[in-house]
């Protein structure tokens, strides 16, 4: 005899209602109707709605909700920027504080929300990556800053081009000529791009007779999850951007 797993008969409509309600939260205030959305922000927090007017049209706002979300990563100056240009590529207004959707009909409702709460999102996103840009690029010129500081002028090189065994010219971040041998530096970060991307030159260059000597700069090394150490240490040295002095002078002597 098989013992049954689950009900012979099961309640769809109540399932359905139960997964709305986790994905979808709505609650009453004094400024409207508040309404969470199952659409995320980069932070993971759920992105927020305000809706007020009617009977027949609405008023459908973040209220805030994106700005604030820019200002706690801290870029609410390139925030302004993303959102003024995700107002014009979705036509959701922007009045330098809130996404919003005036004028929305009744019978499309769930449509404006729909797009003022991904273009809220969007605005978010593209903020959080320009300043993963900007922070990185500052990172790689204070990398070649501090060299030069260690090394002196004329021993360093800023964005390094050097040819791999592949044939293949990649450009890195810094290199420090010392004598017999060139030692290459190539900053990383933990996200999966950056790590692929430095694995794959470092890689190809400790393939050429005789091969460089390379340093992989890790951003905030206990941000890298164990494998990505253990790939990039495949291919080369590893060093904390904030290590002492002394730990980059060994590396190269």
């Amino acid at each position: 005899m098989v013992t049954e797993l689950v009900p012979a008969r099961l309640d769809l409509s109540a399932i359905a209602d139960r997964i709305a309600s986790d994905l979808v939260r709505v609650r009453l205030t004094p400024n409207g109707v508040r309404l969470t959305t199952p659409v995320l922000f980069p932070s993971g927090a759920h992105v927020s709605l305000v809706i007020h007017g009617g009977p027949s049209h609405f008023i459908v706002t973040d209220d805030g909700a994106a700005s604030y979300e820019a200002e706690l990563m801290g870029a609410s100056g390139i925030f302004l920027r993303a959102a003024r240009d995700v107002s014009q590529k979705t036509g959701v207004r922007f009045n330098d504080h809130e996404l919003f959707e005036i004028d929305a009909p009744a019978d499309r409702l769930p449509g404006f929300i729909a797009i003022v709460a991904d273009a809220a999102r969007m605005a978010v996103e593209q903020s959080a990556l320009k300043l993963a840009e900007h922070i990185e690029t500052e990172a790689r010129q204070s990398i070649a800053d501090r060299l030069i500081s260690i090394f002196g002028k004329l021993a360093v090189a800023h964005d390094a081009k050097i040819m791999g065994a592949s044939q293949h010219t990649w450009k890195f971040d810094a290199a420090v000529n010392c004598g017999d041998r060139m030692v290459l530096f190539a900053l990383t970060t933990p996200s999966a791009n950056s790590v692929a991307s430095s694995f794959v030159k470092l890689d190809d260059v400790r393939r050429l007779d005789p091969p460089p000597r390379n340093v992989a700069v890790l951003t905030k090394r206990a941000a890298f999850k164990p494998d990505q150490i253990t790939i990039l240490n495949r291919a080369a040295k590893l060093i904390s951007a904030d290590d002492p002095d002394a730990d980059y002078r060994k590396l190269v002597a």
